[in-house]
């Protein structure tokens, strides 16, 4: 029997290249607005791989999934301004605060 092919092992960087080229070369249905906020995420993954610090790497990745994760919602209440965040995806959400604290030590 013949050995099963194995797909060729691509880094990270070289795989997310691959979406955006896919993306800006796509011509299905999907909407502007929603490859253009896949593209967003997608060039702000590579510029977090591309950090040579591994520390730093972990850091912008941690904040980049916080970002992903949340939204900001300002409101006035009574006059005053307040703004408040909600998650709108709540496993990465968890995945970055724990993160976060096994970074500084605390898990």
């Amino acid at each position: 029997m013949p050995a099963p092919k194995q797909k060729p092992v691509l880094s990270p960087i070289s795989q997310l290249q691959g979406v955006l080229l896919v993306l800006d070369n796509r011509s299905g249905r999907p909407t502007a607005e929603m490859l253009g906020s896949i593209r967003e995420m997608v060039s702000d993954a590579l510029l977090v791989l591309q950090e040579p610090d591994p520390v730093k790497q972990r850091i912008a990745f941690v904040l980049l999934a916080i970002q992903q994760s949340t939204s900001l919602e300002k409101r006035t209440i009574r006059g005053k301004p307040h703004t408040r965040v909600v998650v709108i995806e709540q496993a990465l959400y968890n995945w970055a605060f724990e993160e976060i604290h096994s970074m500084v030590g605390a898990a």
